[in-house]
């Protein structure tokens, strides 16, 4: 459904007279992604206004562009499947105020635009907010038995054969696809590696996972985070959505201040355990490396280059870490490979 501004524009009116919240004075689109779904902030003569929804085809199928392994016979769009759920736990999200099925048309609170990667990139680092969202993070963190069976999230599982897709995505558009040759013997290593990788995060899912748990998706309003683009909550390890937080590509945390936001979760967390700290670390890098992948991916695919700056410091972080992970499994040849793709590639 590829439509002009003014046709959106009428169909989100129309709406809302549905909804009964008339008096629309003005639109304006919402910086976004590079998700199938855009955002409007919709302004009513009694100075209210909303959050719209607006999502590219009035399909229940639709969760976004992440790579999933799970059945399609959705009977609701999963943002209001999963948005339910949290809501349940207590978990501070938008409200939904009405949903036209037919249009694919959400109306949400309006929380405002302070993104918490925007307050830090402006502000710097705050013990706080990350607190508050590690506090809220724990709170979703819900073994897999606890999460009830009409939950979208129990439809999908980060296993083995998810891992080894993303981190062939990497190879695919972070290495291949930016011109980088490597010898055929050290992509075999690297695949090894990855796969090995994989078999081992696999061991860890049993709890929900948010999947995309970062800074450009806590939004601050009235003192209190709040969680959005959650519609891609699966099965996964407890490792994965603080590592989307503290090892963000959109912020560059410190060491030091990861360390203290990590040792904060582990205090309280019940998922706490030996080798978490070797765990997170692998995860992190998976994460990192899979966001390089599909930065490169949109910009190739979808033509939108706005995140390719985010790429060289990702990957400097990543070579950080490889080198100095002494754990098993050593990733030495991971270091090989990036000290093959110049920092200027992008």
């Amino acid at each position: 459904m590829n439509n002009t501004f003014e046709e959106t524009e009428k169909r989100i009116i129309s709406v809302f007279d549905s909804a009964g919240l008339t008096h629309v004075t003005s639109l304006r689109k919402l910086a976004g992604d590079a998700s199938n779904r855009s955002y409007y902030r919709c302004y009513l003569e009694s100075d209210k206004s909303y959050v719209v929804m607006v999502n590219a085809a009035p399909d229940k199928a639709i969760v976004s562009e992440e790579i999933a392994m799970h059945a399609k016979d959705f009977k609701e769009l999963p943002f209001i499947n999963i948005h339910r759920y949290l809501a349940q736990l207590g978990i501070r999200v938008p409200a939904i105020h009405y949903h036209d099925e037919t249009q694919g048309i959400l109306i949400l609170d309006d929380l405002g635009d302070s993104l918490l990667g925007d307050i830090i990139n402006q502000s710097g680092q705050s013990a706080d907010l990350y607190k508050q969202a590690i506090d809220m993070l724990i709170g979703f963190q819900v073994g897999e038995e606890h999460v009830p069976q009409w939950c979208y999230a129990r439809l999908n599982r980060f296993n083995r054969k998810l891992y080894d897709f993303e981190f062939y995505h990497f190879i695919e558009y972070g290495i291949e696809k930016a011109g980088i040759k490597l010898p055929h013997n050290t992509t075999v290593k690297l695949q090894k590696l990855f796969h090995k990788l994989s078999v081992r995060f696999e061991r860890y899912s049993n709890i929900f996972v948010h999947r995309d748990y970062h800074s450009r998706n806590l939004l601050y309003s009235s003192g209190s985070l709040y969680t959005i683009d959650f519609q891609d909550a699966l099965i996964g390890p407890p490792h994965y959505d603080i590592a989307s937080l503290l090892r963000d590509a959109y912020v560059d945390l410190t060491d030091d201040f990861v360390d203290q936001m990590l040792e904060y979760y582990l205090s309280k967390s019940p998922y706490a355990s030996a080798g978490f700290r070797d765990i997170f670390t692998l995860v992190s890098i998976q994460r990192m490396l899979k966001a390089a992948g599909r930065f490169r991916y949109i910009n190739l695919v979808k033509g939108n280059d706005k995140f390719m700056k985010y790429i060289p410091p990702l990957l400097q972080r990543v070579k950080r870490l490889s080198l100095s992970y002494n754990s098993d499994p050593p990733l030495g040849i991971l270091a090989e490979v990036l000290d093959r793709i110049p920092v200027e590639y992008t």
